[in-house]
């Protein structure tokens, strides 16, 4: 495996703290910055992760603090900075909050980590995405969203549970925006290369992608106060790795558009090829004309709430 030298992560709430447990366990790398405006909780949590070490035998350094200087030279910055999403919030709610700190945290990436690779976790997911690639005019490839991947999970384990197949037998994949209206190819559920229909008890195709789009609503409306951490993570740790080990896998990720899909201007999920240059190339599927409605209706919302 190639070892990435250095990754930061700002933010270290819930996801980042989570997130940051995973970079250890999972990919080990010479340097872990946590930055988080709240210093002793970034100084806490990375002492907190130290002391795994005896558990997980790495002999990473980690770093926490509010200081950005300490993310000079990262060769991933994970981003998930800001509020989370609370009971009766809808994800637009977040912008004016969330994109302020973008804007923000941008400026301080681009002047000590002008090289690195931004994956954003940070909602509204695909806006925000939009606000850092604009911020630190980076090579798009180079600027993430996670939403889709994330999305895509919720939606092989929905699909798990209506038919009790094994996840790695399961495909499917959503993409577009990161929010109620992600698009779920329906006559792309399968299994071993089959229609999932057959396989589905009780339950339609149709119904597998409804839950699924509502699927972060019911966790924030169950957590209240709260949001998804550990899918979340888990979904950023799963994009960092393929980006570390040069993996050329394709995962559904938010990035800049320039006429793909017919979209232009926008930040929304499509499939990528994921590899140690980050997004390095937008894949472009034949689809339905009702999923190029979808795609056009989602590009009209995300430059109506940019305006």
């Amino acid at each position: 495996m190639n070892q990435i030298k250095k990754i930061s992560i700002i933010g270290t709430g819930g996801v980042g703290a989570t997130l940051a447990f995973n970079v250890l366990a999972w990919l080990a790398p010479k340097e872990l910055v946590l930055i988080d405006i709240n210093e002793d909780l970034a100084k806490g949590v990375a002492l907190d992760l130290e002391d795994t070490r005896g558990f997980l035998g790495f002999s990473t350094k980690v770093v926490g603090g509010k200081n950005y200087s300490t993310i000079k030279n990262s060769e991933i910055v994970v981003f998930t900075a800001g509020i989370a999403r609370k009971k009766g919030m809808t994800r637009l709610d977040l912008l004016k909050i969330n994109s302020a700190v973008a804007k923000d945290v941008s400026k301080k990436i681009k002047k000590f980590a002008p090289k690195t690779i931004i994956i954003v976790v940070t909602n509204p997911l695909d806006v925000i995405t939009y606000v850092m690639a604009k911020e630190t005019k980076f090579n798009r490839q180079r600027v993430i969203g996670m939403g889709s991947s994330l999305d895509t999970s919720r939606l092989l384990n929905i699909l798990h549970k209506a038919t009790k197949l094994p996840v790695p037998s399961l495909e499917g994949f959503a993409y577009g925006p990161h929010s109620k209206d992600m698009i779920i190819p329906l006559q792309r559920l399968k299994t071993e290369g089959k229609s999932i229909t057959a396989a589905l008890k009780n339950i339609s195709p149709r119904q597998i992608g409804q839950r699924t789009q509502l699927r972060g609503a019911e966790i924030v409306g169950l957590l209240k106060n709260r949001s998804a951490n550990f899918a979340p993570a888990l979904s950023c740790c799963s994009l960092i790795e393929a980006i570390v080990k040069n993996a050329n896998v394709v995962i559904p990720v938010s990035v800049y558009l320039r006429g793909e899909y017919g979209l232009n201007n926008v930040c929304l999920g499509v499939p990528c090829l994921i590899n140690r240059k980050g997004a390095d190339k937008i894949i472009e599927m034949k689809i339905s004309s009702s999923e190029k409605k979808e795609l056009k209706k989602a590009e009209k919302l995300f430059k109506e709430c940019m305006k």
